[in-house]
């Protein structure tokens, strides 16, 4: 998943710290799940895409579960409509639980140049505020985001990498960062025709303005192909300069079909 989705701007209700924690710490789905970097491929005119990723991060004395489905439709040879809801469920301890739906991205993905081993490929869209119980965006409110990956793929090794930013509304009486940059990279190594093994590491701006460096995270992860068209995946990944540390399950199962 883009790094830029993996920021449910949910737990603010429950605390800014948890907030500001759990930021970095939960991949969405996207790429090849349970991936945080996007890669350049597409699904094809009249493919589908449904991958279901599912995250539990433990923050401190702060749970987060996330629920984040993403329908990929190929519109054309090099072009996806993307669509992204999510459910989230934060327990705090001493304040409480929290639970309903999250922010809705909705994105395209274009490929717009590509010559073997190297592609490129931009994706971009917006968080509409579709959240429960102030589990995101304040009602009426967008955060836009977008990125560039470069895919170098010679098999059996793949590497993407990713730039992007993050553009949230300001939130009135908070100095809180509006636009984030981030980066991220990752390695895929196929072992046979059923098993891939991935590192995946991203880096990014806090919402923090005074904090100068940029937190980040490292996930190691592997894929199984069960069949053709089917994947199910397991990863887990943990925060890089945040204390405490934030500690994060994922798991994925992902099917592709044509119309």
């Amino acid at each position: 998943m883009p790094f830029f989705e993996s920021v449910p701007l949910a737990v603010r209700n429950l605390s800014l710290a948890c907030a500001c924690a759990l930021t970095f710490a939960v991949p969405a789905v996207h790429a090849a799940h349970p991936l945080q970097t996007e890669d350049t491929g597409t699904q094809g005119a009249g493919n589908l895409e449904i991958e279901n990723g599912l995250s539990r991060a433990r923050y401190d004395a702060t749970t987060l579960t996330l629920y984040q489905p993403q329908l990929s439709v190929g519109l054309a040879t090099t072009i996806d409509a993307i669509v992204q809801p999510s459910v989230e469920w934060v327990h705090a301890s001493g304040q409480g639980s929290i639970s309903g739906f999250g922010d809705t991205n909705v994105d395209a993905k274009w490929r717009f140049w590509g010559s073997d081993p190297f592609s490129f490929a931009l994706r971009a869209g917006v968080a509409l505020a579709t959240n429960q119980h102030g589990l995101g965006l304040t009602r009426g409110k967008t955060s836009e985001h977008g990125l560039v990956a470069l895919t170098w793929d010679h098999g059996p090794t793949v590497v993407h990498a990713n730039v992007g930013l993050t553009v949230v509304p300001r939130a009135p009486g908070t100095p809180a960062r509006r636009v984030m940059t981030g980066v991220s990279a990752a390695l895929m190594q196929q072992i046979n025709e059923h098993l891939i093994l991935t590192v995946d590491s991203s880096f990014g701006q806090s919402p923090n303005p005074h904090k100068t460096t940029w937190p980040g995270t490292i996930l190691a992860g592997a894929i199984w192909t069960a069949r053709p068209g089917l994947d199910i995946d397991l990863g887990w990944q943990t925060s890089i300069d945040d204390r405490p540390v934030t500690r994060t399950w994922l798991a994925g199962l992902t099917y592709r079909f044509s119309l």
